[in-house]
C-alpha cells in the first residue's frame, strides 16, 4: 500500500511524465476514492458528509482491500460524528493496526475514564504497556480490572501470563490457577500443566488426565505430550517415549514430539536413532529450526563437521534469534582449525 507521501509524489511525476499519468492517479488517494468500489459512497458522501453510516461503510471497504490509512480517515469520521462506544473500539482498533500506538494509547486514557465498565479498553490498554515493554505497568492494569471484577477470568489469566513472561513462576501459577478455579477452561489447564511439567510437580499429570478425559473426541495430542515433558524432567524416559509416540499416532505432525524423542535418544548416546528422528521433525516442517540444531549436534558427535555446521547455518538462517547454533557453528570451526 503507497503512503499519502508517495501519492503525491507519484502526482507530481505526472506533469513531468505522460507515461506514467494512469500508474500516479492510481496512487492518489482521491483517485482511488473516486473509483470502484467506493466511487458510489464517495459520491454520496459529497452530498451528504455529515452521515456517519456512509464513512462507516466506505471504511469497511478500504479495509477488506487492505487500504489501512485510508480507512483509519473514516473510521475517525465516523467517531468524530458519531462518538458512541463502538465506534471508539473500531477507532482503537485501527489506530494500533496502523501503527499508530501513541495516539491509540491517548485515546485509551479518555475511553478508560469515560467508559470504565468496559473490559475492551482495559484490555488494550494493557496490550500496549506489553508492546512498549511496561510490563509492569500491564500488570497493574489488570490489577486495576480484578480491583472491579474479582470474578474476571480473564484478566486473571493475562495477568498469570505476564508474570510468567517476567519469569514469576510463582505468581504466574497463583493468578493462572485463580483464572482456572474461575472458569475451568481447556486452554487454562494446558498452560498450568505445561508449568507444572516444567518445574517438575505431579499436579501436571492431574490438569493433563482431566483435559485427556474431557476430549471426546479423542484427537488431543498436547496433554499427553505435557505428561511426556513431565517424565523427561522427572527421570522416567521410557515413559515419556511411550507418551510422545501417543502423540505422534495422533498427529505424526506434531513436531516437539519428534524433537523430544531425538533428545531422549541424543543423551543416552543413540546418535542414530537420535539422527532419524530430527530428521522427522524437518521432514514434517521443513522450516523448523529445531530439527536441524539437532541434527548438527550430532554430526558433531559424529565427527562429521562439515555436515553439522551445513545444519548450524540452516538452523540460524531459520531463526536470527538462534544464538545457540550460532555458538554451535564456532565450536565446530574452531575445532576445524
Amino acid at each position: 500500500m503507497k503512503s499519502w507521501l508517495t501519492g503525491l509524489l507519484l502526482g507530481l511525476l505526472f506533469h513531468l511524465s505522460a507515461c506514467n499519468n494512469e500508474s500516479a492517479e492510481k496512487q492518489e488517494p482521491g483517485a482511488i476514492l473516486s473509483a470502484e468500489p467506493y466511487s458510489g459512497i464517495t459520491d454520496s458522501i459529497k452530498n451528504d458528509s455529515k452521515n456517519p453510516a456512509l464513512y462507516q461503510r466506505r471504511a469497511e471497504l478500504l479495509f477488506q482491500n487492505g487500504e489501512l490509512e485510508l480507512a483509519h480517515k473514516d473510521v475517525l469520521k465516523v467517531w468524530e460524528l458519531d462518538p458512541t462506544e463502538s465506534h471508539a473500539e473500531q477507532l482503537v482498533n485501527i489506530l494500533f493496526m496502523t501503527g499508530k500506538n501513541k495516539a491509540a494509547v491517548d485515546l485509551l486514557k479518555v475511553l478508560i475514564k469515560e467508559y470504565p465498565e468496559n473490559e475492551q479498553f482495559q484490555r488494550r490498554m494493557s496490550e500496549a504497556l506489553v508492546n512498549s515493554g511496561e510490563i509492569n505497568q500491564a500488570i497493574q492494569s489488570f490489577d486495576r480490572m480484578i480491583e472491579e471484577d474479582s470474578a474476571n477470568f480473564e484478566a486473571w489469566f493475562e495477568k498469570g501470563l505476564l508474570y510468567l513472561e517476567e519469569k514469576d513462576t510463582a505468581s504466574a501459577l497463583r493468578d493462572l490457577e485463580n483464572s482456572y478455579r474461575l472458569q475451568p477452561l481447556q486452554l487454562t489447564a494446558l498452560t498450568l500443566a505445561n508449568i507444572y511439567a516444567e518445574t517438575k510437580n505431579d499436579r501436571a499429570l492431574v490438569l493433563a488426565d482431566r483435559i485427556i478425559a474431557r476430549d471426546s473426541t479423542g484427537e488431543m495430542a498436547d496433554p499427553f505430550f505435557i505428561k511426556g515433558i513431565y517424565f523427561v524432567n522427572t527421570g522416567n524416559s521410557a515413559k515419556a517415549l511411550d507418551l510422545f509416540n501417543t502423540c505422534i499416532r495422533m498427529n505424526w505432525k506434531f513436531q516437539e514430539a519428534y524433537i523430544e524423542k531425538g533428545i531422549i535418544y541424543f543423551e543416552s548416546k543413540n546418535l542414530d536413532e537420535a539422527l532419524q528422528q530430527f530428521k522427522l521433525a524437518a521432514t514434517v516442517t521443513n522450516t523448523y529450526p529445531e530439527a536441524y540444531y539437532w541434527q548438527g549436534r550430532c554430526y558433531e558427535e559424529l565427527g562429521m563437521k562439515d555436515e553439522a555446521l551445513a545444519n548450524y547455518g540452516r538452523a540460524y538462517s531459520l531463526d536470527r534469534t538462534f544464538q545457540e547454533a550460532v555458538e554451535a557453528a564456532k565450536r565446530v570451526e574452531k575445532n576445524k582449525q
